[in-house]
């Protein structure tokens, strides 16, 4: 074989097969033999793109050899050179001696350095070398190549690589110039641009980075070419040119679609620093030049990006940084000057403050906090765009610096005591109120503007914010201590009024002291400003008012001193007096007594307005008719003011009256003792009449019991007496406990008078409930059968109220049978016990049918909650029989499949009997019965009734 074409061979079947078609054989001869030697008549062709699974250095030896053979053509030639040169590059750009173009967004250098793609360390590995010669031979014998666009890329490259920045850029031109339409253009114009930059050729760089602009996005370095041509421009001395490049750089990274600022917290690494180099550069552009002004006039006349904060905080920033605070203040405030509506100026503002602070301008911080909380106050042009949610910090600011201007002028006032001082402390804490009303903080706010007030001998006004402070929010640090303050500010400014506008200033004071020792009652001065306007209400005749503050001073706890409860108990009575309320005055006059010691000037006093207290009573009660009471009355002024002058004419008017009239007690004494005198005389049964109705009136009821009996045997008396007699008896009985006697009397009643109905099934209940406390079941039953009995034959007489006591009766005489029904266990055979417990349950279901009846709505709900759990109850004792011995456990799951189906039909019939409960409901009806139907079918069906059965205003209906 050739070898030749052994050599191209063995190279085509380094790149890959040869059925691959990376190599090809073309016909020379037009006959062949079939054999191997008519290979050498054939010509090779190898394709531009070699395979991608070979290996670098095999590959390079190959290529290599392959152009060591000396019948290759030139286009052949050609190509395996840039091959070559191309594997040995890569080579080196893997061992990272090559540096490869920067990407798209890299990570930019500082402002006065940025960083450029010549700049890497020389390497000079020998495949770096290798890739030189070839490139440099190759573009020297085949100047015509076609693809020499990309050898001259990779030339440039290489010398970079090379620390050979001059010969690149020499390549780099010639390519510029021989091949524009390359697909390498802007690469290799952004190459250029970086090494001449470094070699500080700016203007000619600044044409290369226009160039690389001119390919726009597309071309994969236009934010990179923006960023670089603005410093070609910044490094020419034409800053102001290189703002629009660096504008356009901030505009890529930092403003969407729709025109929105992005959040530059979410931005990549390498975009973050490129947009922050890029503000960073307009910064020193405007330091340079006229600062915040010259700033100022570029956006005016180029119109506000949505990001021009950003351009004034980074100019202030700088400032900050050169340690120039004034500069920086004034930079952060043209912004928030010019746009004050602007989201972002009050963080620009709140920046101002904080250059003066650090410069130390306490004058200017000052200033600038009045200017901010001025700008942004509520209803500022500011907050007319947004919501207070939207801008949380700018209320933070707000607060804070209100709170510190107000802080400062009362300081300020406090030192100087000059008026204006204190009318600027008081105006600014007044703006805290108005701008944050519902701030945790206003109470104290508020105190201080109270204390700025006082300070300044403003009262009047001081009095009124204390008591705002003290009494219009929730307890807090200051609230007794305002709240004494008001009073204090009262009394200041009570000398400076007259007439009638210093008693209604008064008459203020005293409400603000009431108040003060209501809500503060633990207060060390709070009885005694209770007593002090104790005092001054006597003073101004207010009685009603006097009784009601001493009242409290009397039953305060820990209580007041001996002193002050002396003046609160005499000014108490006084005004009961005064006010006609004698028996709380006599009570009163008591007590000041108990104050007083024996040889104490006031005791004769006192003892005279006792009596004259209880005298007046007596007169009342005379004049209203209550004679025995008047009498009792009268003789008390002489148990306890014998000395007074008005006993004689009390015990005298006492007399007067017992001959007059009869009291009670007395009168009982006398007709006893008339009655043991005089048993047979005709005034007997009015005796007896006037004995029941006294021993009634003085609590002796089993003694009027017995009157009330004599009343009702007598024939003298009509029949209507005499059964209003026996009902009266009975009652009086049961009032006295005596339940024998309650029982008889009762029971005479229904024997005497079953008519009308109500009135003899009412007396057969109260037998029934008696025999039920005494726990007599055969009395109780007997009686709910005579109830139910009576009900029955009525006929027409019957009334709501007999039916009503016979159906309930009926329902309490189903409970044994359903007892009955509960004890029959189902046990083996279950047959007959089932038997058994159908029998029982059939009787208790006729009991409940009798009950429904009457068509009571309290029984039928308890009868169909009744039957309802009957048919759960029979259910449940099916599932839960005994089953037969010896199942095996097929036959016992069998066995219990069957009492499942067995158990279903009675399970399902209680359901629709709590149903029929539950829809009661909606007709208004919501008993006991009812409700306990929902819990039960809460349970049984929990998905339709396992929440609220019925809203309560049902209830009220069925009352």
């Amino acid at each position: 074989m050739n070898p030749t074409l052994k050599v191209a061979i063995s190279m085509a079947l380094a790149l890959g097969s040869l059925s691959t078609a990376q190599l090809a054989v073309a016909e020379k001869r037009p006959r062949s033999t079939g054999t191997i030697r008519d290979l050498e008549s054939r010509e090779i062709r190898i394709e531009p793109d070699p395979p991608t699974d070979v290996k670098p250095a095999q590959a390079i030896e190959q290529y290599k050899r392959f152009l060591e053979l000396p019948s290759l053509d030139e286009k052949m030639r050609a190509e395996a050179m840039r091959r070559l040169g191309d594997l040995q590059l890569e080579a080196d750009e893997d061992r990272g001696e090559v540096p490869a173009l920067p990407n798209p967004s890299p990570v930019a250098g500082t402002a006065t350095a940025p960083a450029t793609a010549a700049a890497a360390a020389p390497l000079t590995g020998p495949e770096l070398q290798g890739a030189i010669k070839l490139y440099e031979g190759l573009l020297a014998t085949y100047p015509n190549y076609e693809r020499n666009d990309k050898v001259m890329y990779q030339l440039a490259r290489a010398y970079e690589a090379n620390s050979q920045p001059e010969k690149a850029l020499v390549v780099l031109d010639k390519l510029v110039k021989q091949f524009p339409s390359s697909q390498w253009i802007i690469e290799a114009q952004f190459r250029r641009g970086e090494i001449l930059f470094s070699a500080t050729r700016y203007r000619e760089a600044e044409l290369a980075y226009l160039a690389v602009i001119a390919g726009g996005q597309a071309g994969g370095f236009y934010d990179q070419g923006l960023y670089k041509h603005g410093w070609s421009l910044f490094k020419q001395g034409r800053g102001e040119e290189s703002v629009d490049s660096f504008l356009k750089v901030i505009d890529s990274m930092l403003v969407m679609e729709d025109g929105k600022l992005k959040n530059r917290d979410n931005l990549q690494r390498a975009s973050r620093e490129l947009s922050d180099d890029a503000f960073r550069a307009i910064a020193i552009t405007y330091f340079d030049l006229d600062g915040a002004a010259s700033l100022d006039a570029a956006l005016k006349q180029r119109g506000d990006p949505v990001y021009a904060h950003l351009l004034y905080e980074a100019l202030g920033n700088l400032y900050l940084e050169k340690e120039r605070y004034q500069d920086a203040a004034l930079t952060y405030e043209t912004f928030a000057k010019r746009r004050p509506a602007d989201r972002f100026a009050p963080s620009l503002q709140a920046r101002t403050i904080e250059a003066y602070q650090k410069g130390g301008f306490n004058s200017l911080v000052l200033e600038s906090k009045e200017s901010f909380v001025e700008r942004y106050a509520f209803g500022s042009a500011f907050w007319a765009e947004r919501s207070v949610e939207e801008a949380p910090e700018v209320v933070a600011q707000l607060k804070t610096n209100q709170k510190d201007v107000a802080e400062y002028h009362h300081a300020q006032a406090q030192k100087s005591k000059k008026p204006e001082d204190y009318a600027a402390a008081a105006r600014w804490y007044g703006v805290m109120l108005t701008s944050f009303p519902h701030d945790p903080e206003v109470p104290a706010t508020r105190y201080l503007l109270a204390e700025v007030l006082f300070e300044s001998g403003q009262f009047a006004s001081a009095a009124k914010e204390y008591e705002t402070t003290a009494y219009e929010y929730p307890v807090h640090a200051k609230s007794a201590d305002a709240g004494y303050a008001a009073l204090i500010a009262y009394q200041k400014h009570e000398p400076s009024l007259t007439g009638e506008a210093r008693t209604a200033w008064r008459r203020k004071g005293i409400e603000s002291a009431l108040m003060f020792a209501s809500t503060y009652p633990e207060h060390v001065e709070a009885t005694r400003v209770l007593t002090k306007a104790d005092e001054d209400l006597f003073a101004l005749n207010e009685f009603d008012r006097v009784i009601e503050v001493s009242g409290q001073i009397l039953a305060r706890k820990p209580p007041a001193d001996q002193k002050q409860q002396r003046t609160a108990a005499t000014l108490l009575a006084h005004s009961l007096f005064d006010r006609g309320r004698f028996v709380e005055a006599e009570q009163a006059y008591v007590r000041v007594q108990g104050y007083l010691a024996a040889n104490d000037p006031d005791r004769t006093a006192i003892g005279e307005r006792i009596a004259a207290s209880i005298y007046k009573q007596a007169e009342a009660k005379q004049a209203a008719g209550d004679g025995g009471a008047a009498v009792d009355d009268f003789l008390r002024v002489g148990a306890l003011a014998p000395d007074s002058k008005v006993r004689m004419n009390a015990e005298f008017d006492a007399a007067s009256i017992l001959i007059k009239n009869q009291q009670w007690d007395r009168a009982a004494q006398v007709l006893e003792g008339f009655r043991r005198k005089y048993p047979n005389h005709e005034l007997a049964p009015e005796v007896t009449r006037s004995l029941a109705v006294a021993y009634s009136e003085t609590g002796r009821a089993g003694e009027a019991a017995a009157e009330f009996e004599k009343i009702a045997a007598s024939p003298k008396e009509t029949a209507d007496v005499r059964r209003a007699a026996l009902l009266q008896a009975a009652t009086l009985y049961e009032k006295s406990k005596s339940t024998a006697n309650v029982a008889r009397v009762y029971g005479d009643y229904v024997k005497q008078y079953p008519r009308p109905l109500d009135a003899a099934q009412e007396a057969r209940q109260k037998i029934a409930d008696l025999a039920k406390q005494q726990n007599d079941s055969r009395a109780r039953a007997q009686w709910m059968t005579e109830i139910i009995a009576a009900d029955k034959v009525a006929g027409a007489a019957r009334t709501d109220r007999s039916k009503y006591l016979a159906a309930r009766a009926t329902l309490e005489q189903v409970q044994p049978d359903v007892a009955a029904f509960n004890s029959i266990k189902l046990v083996v055979p279950l047959d007959k016990s089932l038997k058994a417990k159908r029998k029982a349950m059939e009787k208790v279901l006729a009991s409940y049918g009798q009950a429904l009846d009457y068509g009571v709505a309290e029984v039928t709900t308890a009868s169909t909650f009744g039957m309802a759990e009957l048919y759960r109850q029979l259910g449940t004792d099916l599932m839960a029989s005994e089953r037969p011995k010896g199942l095996d456990a097929e036959a016992k799951e069998q066995y219990d499949v069957l009492l499942e189906e067995q158990a279903f039909p009675f399970e399902e019939k209680s359901i629709e009997l709590h149903e029929v409960n539950a829809k009661r409901a909606g007709d208004g009806v919501y008993d006991d019965s009812v409700r306990r139907s929902f819990d039960v079918l809460a349970k049984l069906k929990p998905a339709r009734y396992a929440k609220a059965e019925i809203s309560e205003e049902y209830v009220p209906t069925l009352r």
